[in-house]
């Protein structure tokens, strides 16, 4: 088995582009409250929920690294 894992899922980080409502928005900042996450859009006083937002995935790779003696 492979120990390297892939793992593919929208990053929400300040300056990215999304597609919401059919019209290009840029986030402005990313929001945890009450263990849900927010997204802020610029020009937008009211959070969206990232469910409403399209963002292509990004990749992530996983590693586990030996602990060191």
């Amino acid at each position: 088995m492979d120990p390297t894992a892939y793992y593919y899922m929208p990053h929400f980080k300040p300056g990215a582009s999304v597609q919401w409502k059919q019209q290009r928005e840029t986030v402005s900042h990313v929001v945890i409250r009450r263990n849900a996450l927010m997204i802020y859009l610029v020009g937008n006083d009211t959070a969206v929920h990232p469910d409403t937002l399209q963002l292509a995935p990004t990749a992530f790779q996983l590693t586990r690294v030996p602990d060191r003696i």
